[in-house]
């Protein structure tokens, strides 16, 4: 069954009345303001038609996505908050993607010749072992994200978080 579409839909005003800690918690850590000049900075078009029809303002279509990418269920969630289908949250978000993925890919890309080449990450992992590190390939450091997974079958202790009361990994850095 469907859930019942409810919630509000996202404007300007009403990104404007939503408290900062709401924004930070339910949109990627970004606040309402961060929000309205990413998605100008982002070039992103002021209203958007998909191919369905729907339409969406810039600031909605964003604001979507970036839910989308927060919440760790299905869609379904969201469209219970922010009064739209669920075909028409799918659709936006998808061209959305496409569209950022398409105007950005010169940014986006991996560059293996210039900043990351072998070479130069070589150079920075000596400058970090340089610097105290015990290891001598670690070349750059995460922002420690948790990564839930299943309950694994061996070393359960080593990978139960006691903080979040999950098992997970940690990633804390990148190594050559």
């Amino acid at each position: 069954p469907r859930p019942q579409q409810s919630g509000e839909r996202i404007t300007k005003h009403w990104l404007r009345a939503q408290t900062d800690r709401h924004c930070l918690w339910a949109f990627s850590r970004m606040t309402g303001g961060e929000l309205t000049r990413l998605a100008k900075a982002m070039d992103i078009p002021e209203q958007i038609k998909t191919a369905s029809g729907h339409v969406f303002s810039r600031i909605e279509a964003l604001t979507l996505l970036c839910a989308r990418f927060r919440s760790a269920g299905d869609i379904y969630e969201i469209v219970t908050k922010y009064d739209r289908a669920q075909s028409a949250i799918s659709e936006i978000i998808n061209y959305l993607c496409c569209y950022l993925d398409d105007r950005w890919a010169h940014l986006l890309d991996f560059d293996h010749k210039g900043i990351l080449s072998p070479e130069n990450l070589a150079i920075y992992a000596e400058a970090i072992h340089a610097y105290g590190a015990p290891l001598n390939s670690v070349w750059g450091f995460l922002d420690c994200t948790i990564q839930q997974m299943c309950r694994p079958r061996y070393w359960q202790r080593a990978a139960y978080n006691g903080h979040k009361k999950i098992h997970a990994l940690k990633f804390q850095a990148i190594m050559l």
